[in-house]
């Protein structure tokens, strides 16, 4: 089957897992007392729960919907943040005043941090450089340093600090103020307040958009609503009614959609983000607290085979045959820019006119590919590489002449994490690379060069070759007959001679009869 998107829902003492795009119930698996407000791994293989009843942490397994670890924690746990690599959980204990460090590999607690008094929220920055809890009894947010596992800053905020969000390009961070209404937007360069936003009642939580980095949401449990706000201008630019006493949150991987948990009247309110109003709402057996919402299994793992029991499948398929191909076991998009990118301009007669300038796929340097093993994500390499994409640039001088310059873009060096699986010494697996590359804007000519900016896009595959069953309708049916390239003979009088080339003229006699 291809990769499902599932909503995980704490209810009363179990959490409840819905098809996002279906709104089906899928399954709902008992943990521990409380369940407050939880968090899937970025690659999307657990959930974590905090169990705020039973003072642990319930490690889901999303792809068999089942519980493969409790985790003791401190007391009155409530909510999780994980760290890019999907290696390390923190966990704020709001009634011992800590955030617990949770090796994920192992299922251990590994450190525990003092910070303020009832700490209910924790997040991390997009590149994993910092940890911050918000401390709703101390009205301040504790900067947490991930390699030390130490306290380096404190930042007073509004009245009971609660939920926390870090833009997407990790400048600033906001602050649900419960007690006070308002959310403070912080500098994470300096640790200080750059602005302060009414909300509604009460606010709780707060979700960012990973893909519209504009917006981002607030639950207000007392107005029964959701702020939208702007991380631009800084302000609430509408507000949704939902259900009542909204408290979790959670945006859909494609920014498409916002979860929230209403916890007053036991239901989910399903957001549209392009028109902002409710797209659905669905009812739960016990009151909903915390929802996180992402896909079942990492995006660079490869997908579940087809299944042939399917009911849609085409009645037509025949039979299954074993196939030899380039099968794609991971793949991956990136873009790379050069804002700026310079060229000697040749020797003729200024001024240039710019023509057109194209650009081949690009290539991996060869020798340049380092495959890293990592320990703590079986199955997974950091893979290290250099890609060159070469480009041609066509000018014209004030002369008319024309000039083909040719050459490669600056080298490209990768440093990602992809799925590749262990495999037998004879088995090898290929990194390959797709590129598309843009000219952005208009080329800027000086005395001596052009000035261009270009944009790729790049997508890198891992393959192998294999056998793979696959579906069939059958052979190809017989081919009709080549048509051949017709060859004017050199003797003209051989196709007048024949009849059906060239046929008698029906034309040959005027007509007999009036024609209209």
């Amino acid at each position: 089957m291809l990769f499902e998107t599932h909503a995980w829902v704490t209810l009363d003492n179990a959490v409840a897992i819905y098809n996002v795009y279906s709104d089906v119930l899928v399954a709902t698996i008992p943990v521990g007392i409380a369940p407050a407000f939880p968090r899937r791994t970025p690659d999307g293989t657990k959930v974590l729960v905090p169990n705020q009843g039973s003072n642990t942490v319930s490690v889901l397994c999303t792809s068999a919907n089942r519980v493969l670890a409790t985790i003791p924690v401190g007391l009155a746990p409530t909510a999780v943040a994980i760290d890019p690599t999907s290696t390390t959980a923190y966990v704020t204990n709001s009634g011992s005043g800590t955030v617990s460090v949770i090796s994920i590999p192992t299922d251990t607690v590994v450190s525990t941090i003092t910070v303020g008094t009832n700490p209910v929220d924790v997040t991390i920055a997009r590149d994993g450089s910092r940890v911050y809890v918000s401390n709703a009894g101390s009205n301040s947010v504790s900067v947490i340093n991930p390699v030390t596992n130490t306290v380096i800053a404190t930042i007073p905020v509004g009245t009971a600090p609660n939920g926390l969000a870090v833009s997407l390009d990790n400048s600033r961070l906001f602050v649900v103020n419960s007690g006070s209404n308002d959310v403070s937007v912080i500098n994470t360069a300096n640790n200080t307040l750059i602005s302060t936003i009414p909300v509604g009642s009460n606010p709780q939580k707060i979700a960012a958009n990973p893909v519209n980095p504009i917006f981002m949401y607030v639950t207000n449990f007392s107005s029964n609503s959701v702020s939208v706000i702007s991380t631009t201008g800084l302000n609430v630019v509408t507000t949704v009614p939902v259900g009542l006493n909204p408290l979790g949150i959670d945006v859909t991987g494609d920014g498409t959609q916002v979860w929230v948990a209403n916890e007053g009247d036991s239901s989910i309110s399903i957001i549209n983000t392009s028109t902002n109003t409710i797209a659905a709402a669905l009812p739960t057996s016990f009151p909903p607290r915390g929802v996180t919402v992402g896909r079942v299994g990492s995006a660079l793992s490869p997908s579940e085979p087809i299944d042939l029991t399917d009911p849609y499948q085409l009645e037509e398929i025949t039979e299954s045959v074993c196939i030899i191909v380039e099968k794609v076991y991971a793949s991956c998009v990136q873009r790379e820019c050069f804002p700026a990118f310079t060229i000697t301009l040749p020797t003729g007669v200024p001024p240039f006119t710019f023509i057109s300038m194209t650009f081949a796929t690009g290539v991996i340097v060869p020798g340049s590919i380092v495959i890293t093993p990592i320990p703590s994500r079986p199955n997974f390499s950091r893979v290290q590489f250099t890609i060159q994409i070469p480009y041609t640039l066509t000018l014209r001088d004030s002369t008319g002449a024309l000039f083909t310059l040719t050459g490669n873009l600056p080298d490209i060096n990768k440093d990602i994490v992809m799925y590749f699986p262990p495999t037998r010494p004879e088995f090898d697996f290929n990194l390959r690379v797709e590129t598309r590359t843009e000219v952005l804007t208009s080329p800027v000519f000086t005395s001596t060069t052009i000035q261009i900016a270009i944009g790729s896009f790049v997508i890198t595959k891992v393959t192998g070759v294999v056998q793979l069953l696959v579906p069939a309708f059958g052979f190809c049916p017989e081919p009709p007959a080549c048509e051949e390239f017709p060859v004017i003979p050199q003797n003209p009088c051989l196709n007048f001679f024949d009849p059906t080339l060239t046929p008698f003229p029906s034309d040959f006699f005027p007509p007999q009869l009036d024609n209209c």
